[in-house]
């Protein structure tokens, strides 16, 4: 378990920062891998700007995978249990399968009359977003494992499971003392809040 309570997953920034990644792609859909190494490195980057992530997916680092996030990794190829419940795919099963299916090669695309947009992306998200895709989005698959590999994170998980705790992210993109003292209050007094929202809706 974290040493910090996040925040939930937010699941329609995923599949809005998914369609932005592949609008910077020409409208091209990426690998599974290549997509889900794309979406880790925008919350890391987010964390090391700002103290929080774009996302909130748990960071995992996986015996083969390596780094990825969790949440958005079950999305793509969903544990046995929920693949069999999607076998016959009913639109607003999720905010994600409204708008993303699996073609035969491993691939992800949109259908072309369905868009989620950005308006759950402040205008710094989609700017940070894009310059992920600037400065990673045309490496190989290969070249983005090399590339993660040696993020300190990499070599440090909690579980067998991979849980990486998100005070060891943090502080793997330089945050320490009493500004991360401060960052794990935020993020547990939104966590906190969005808790109470929840009991009374």
């Amino acid at each position: 378990m974290s040493s910090i309570k996040m925040p939930k997953f937010k699941e329609r920034k995923v599949a809005q920062v998914t369609r932005l990644f592949i609008r910077c792609n020409d409208g091209q859909s990426f690998s599974a891998r290549k997509l889900l190494k794309l979406i880790y490195l925008v919350d890391r980057k987010a964390l090391e700007l700002w103290g929080f992530p774009v996302t909130y997916d748990t960071p995992k680092n996986l015996p083969y995978e390596g780094l990825m996030p969790a949440h958005t990794y079950d999305l793509i190829d969903p544990p046995k249990k929920k693949r069999n419940a999607l076998s016959m795919f009913r639109p607003g099963l999720s905010y994600w399968y409204d708008y993303f299916s699996k073609s035969n090669m491993g691939h992800y695309t949109i259908p072309t009359e369905l868009n989620p947009g950005t308006a759950d992306l402040s205008r710094a998200e989609i700017e940070l977003v894009e310059n992920i895709f600037d400065q990673f989005g045309y490496k190989t698959d290969k070249q983005l494992d090399d590339y993660c590999s040696t993020l300190p994170e990499s070599h440090h998980s909690e579980t067998p499971h991979g849980d990486i705790d998100w005070k060891v992210l943090l502080q793997a993109v330089g945050w320490a003392g009493e500004d991360l003292a401060e960052i794990k209050k935020d993020l547990e007094f939104q966590a906190k809040f969005e808790g109470l929202i929840t009991a009374i809706s």
